[in-house]
């Protein structure tokens, strides 16, 4: 088995991962490259989407459930 590192613009990414998925192999690990250096607001925004996905993933395996908008709106 060998491990291919290859560098790519973040816009074909996805692309990239689901057709070497499609292909039977996996990606090991993906590490983006930072342009430039993020706010305090930008790296808190981006742990929060970061946090929402980690969420989304749970739920599509079944391990949390989802709750109803109505039960959302009551926590706030």
């Amino acid at each position: 088995m060998t491990t291919l590192t290859i560098e790519i613009p973040e816009k074909v990414e996805k692309t990239l991962s689901d057709l070497v998925e499609q292909l039977g192999r996996k990606i090991v690990a993906t590490e983006t490259i930072k342009k430039k250096s993020l706010t305090k607001k930008e790296k808190q925004i981006l742990d929060d989407l970061e946090e929402s996905i980690k969420w989304v993933k749970l739920y599509q395996e079944g391990k949390v459930q989802a709750k109803s908008i109505e039960q959302l709106l009551s926590e706030l």
